[in-house]
Order: structure tokens, then sequence, then C-alpha cells
């Protein structure tokens, strides 16, 4: 498996769309990043209706 694999896998793994209330929902989308020193965090997007949210790159 190459890293782009590994990466994707980690990310579908915390994927999964959820709505928390009825102005947010999470989980839509989600992605993965690599450290140099071979670190690999994920994170998923919060989506609010005032916009505010916090995009699944941005986590962490």
């Amino acid at each position: 498996m190459d890293i782009w694999d590994k990466l994707y896998n980690e990310a579908l793994k915390v994927q999964n769309r959820r709505t928390i209330s009825p102005f947010i929902d999470a989980g839509g989308v989600a992605a993965a990043i690599l450290t140099k020193k071979g670190n690999i965090y994920v994170g998923v997007c919060i989506d609010t209706a005032s916009t505010l949210g916090m995009c699944a790159e941005r986590q962490r």
C-alpha cells in the first residue's frame, strides 16, 4: 500500500456525516495529512448555518 492509499483509508475511517444540531453538520468531508516525522493526523469538516464552520484540512 502506498502512502496515498494509507492517507485515504485513514480519512475514510473518520468520515461519517452526522447532524450535531439543526444548525450544525459534521463529517461530510474528511482529510488526512502526513507530517515530516511520519505522523498522520485526520480531521472532518464542521458545517454551520452561519458559515463559520471548519474545513477538514484545518483540524488538529
